[in-house]
């Protein structure tokens, strides 16, 4: 059996998660969400937050396409993301790098230069990793963090009425990429939201009071609303209509002959949040002056996964992007 049978990536780890049970007291969440959560002092004392994520070349990034550090931001970035996603804060980075013999020192420390100007606008203190050769170049970072209890957003916290909420237009990095694989240039726009993604920790700090559950697009809407339902054991409705999407994206639809809508739902790399909130507190958020787009509601789990489409037709809602599909 090979993984694509079993659902995935989110089957494998569903799996994983089965075989090696996180049955401790101090674990407030383990495999599941965008970072694991520690309580590693008693209450009131802030959580402790830890994610990891892996960037391989011509999966992740092409050097062809992007400088170093670019490279080098992105890979920081997206593990920024993960703990805006809790509601938390990033302190203290740890990066392991896999490099072909071949690779030149000045790249080298190009690619640790992004990453310092990720960690010096977050606050963020590189403190060590590992480094090996091989013959691909593959960087993973751990990143640590912490969350006042009160303001952990998990996936796992939706309800029923909640309305489902994101922080930025979609689809723009899949686009991008989509232009790029067929010799197009994309716009300064669509380069800037693929070759250097940026995290919303410039928003989630002011949401995560008033949120529910809370997840990053890193793999498409469809498939994060698709992760909220399942720890909320919940559905969800969809406006197509609602899915914020750049005007440089709906272009590069036209040039490619794809509708737009497709990236803003399995494309990924848009590092925006997704998350949910009652109505009631949906004020009060706005009031903190974020700019946000509301794209549907979370519903009763009987009513399914769903998404209306521009002729008012409901379909279920399609996945989203998958390591290995």
């Amino acid at each position: 059996m090979i993984i694509k049978e079993i659902g995935g990536e989110f089957g494998l780890i569903r799996r994983i998660a089965e075989l090696l049970p996180a049955d401790r007291a101090e674990v407030v969440k383990g495999i599941g969400d965008d970072a694991a959560v520690l309580r590693i002092a008693p209450e009131p004392s802030p959580y402790l937050l830890v994610t990891t994520d892996l960037l391989v070349e011509n999966r992740h990034f092409r050097r062809t396409w992007s400088t170093p550090e670019q490279i080098g931001m992105k890979a920081a970035e997206c593990n920024m993301s993960d703990i805006a996603a809790m509601g938390g804060s990033p302190q203290w980075m740890f990066v392991s790098i896999v490099l072909p013999a071949d690779t030149e020192v000045e790249w080298v420390e190009s690619l640790y230069r992004g990453m310092g100007r990720s960690c010096q606008q977050h606050g963020v203190v590189l403190l060590g990793g590992d480094t090996t050769q091989g013959d691909v170049i593959t960087i993973n970072i751990t990143l640590l963090g912490s969350v006042d209890p009160d303001h952990l957003c998990l996936r796992r916290h939706g309800r029923p009425g909640d309305l489902l909420m994101v922080t930025g237009t979609l689809g723009a990095s899949a686009a991008a990429y989509a232009l790029l694989s067929n010799g197009y240039r994309p716009s300064k726009y669509l380069l800037h939201k693929h070759l250097t993604p940026a995290s919303r920790l410039d928003v989630s700090s002011r949401i995560a009071p008033f949120a529910n559950a809370m997840i990053d697009i890193s793999d498409g809407l469809a498939a994060e609303v698709r992760h909220i339902c399942a720890q909320s054991a919940a559905g969800a409705r969809i406006n197509s209509q609602n899915i914020p999407i750049h005007d440089d994206v709906k272009a590069a639809g036209r040039t490619l002959g794809i509708d737009p809508v497709t990236w803003a739902l399995s494309g990924g790399e848009d590092f925006e949040l997704l998350f949910s909130v009652s109505p009631e507190r949906l004020a009060q958020l706005k009031a903190q002056g974020c700019v946000l787009h509301e794209v549907g509601r979370i519903t009763d789990a009987e009513d399914g996964i769903l998404l209306m489409t521009s002729s008012g037709e409901a379909i279920p809602l399609p996945g989203g992007f998958d390591h290995f599909e």
